[in-house]
């Protein structure tokens, strides 16, 4: 287990970074308002840093465990998860024109799917919400990421106030 500090600032590891070219910050980006300030803080670093924004979301289709012949067009949730992910980085990029972003949507494991957009990044920013920001303990894909990523990894907690996800 990884223990994220009590205090309330982002917590910042850097142990498997790797000297390959840099591709600039790489923020995941998940359906919640818990990442909002995962986001702020990657748009910030990319800012100062002069830097390339990659915004990673990474989806799997629902899956129900009464009804497991349930179909989805994959092709239809695709869209609408980028359309999801654009509007949230709308959101973003009024305050940080200067920015440039990249949306990286993918169908598939969230924790690979941004291990994978860590080589060559400068820093991965990641967000810890829910019961993980109040205890200093993180969730699966936090957790996972910080031991795999190939980049410093900046974990920004939510603050408890305003949160939808607990």
């Amino acid at each position: 287990m990884i223990d994220l500090a009590a205090a309330g600032d982002p917590v910042v590891t850097s142990e498997n970074s790797h000297p390959h070219q840099k591709v600039g910050v790489v923020v995941g980006v998940d359906e919640t308002v818990g990442s909002e300030p995962a986001l702020q803080y990657a748009f910030e670093q990319a800012q100062q840093g002069r830097q390339m924004l990659r915004a990673v979301h990474a989806w799997r289709e629902p899956t129900h465990d009464c009804a497991p012949w349930v179909c989805y067009d994959l092709e239809v949730l695709g869209l609408a998860k980028k359309k999801f992910t654009s509007g949230r980085l709308d959101t973003w990029r009024p305050h940080y024109p200067e920015v440039t972003v990249i949306e990286d949507i993918r169908h598939g494991c969230p924790v690979e799917a941004l291990v994978d957009a860590s080589v060559g990044a400068d820093l991965l920013v990641v967000g810890a919400r829910g019961r993980a920001a109040d205890s200093g303990t993180l969730g699966s894909v936090c957790g996972a990421v910080l031991l795999r990523a190939s980049c410093p990894v900046v974990v920004v907690r939510c603050r408890k106030q305003g949160r939808d996800n607990d």
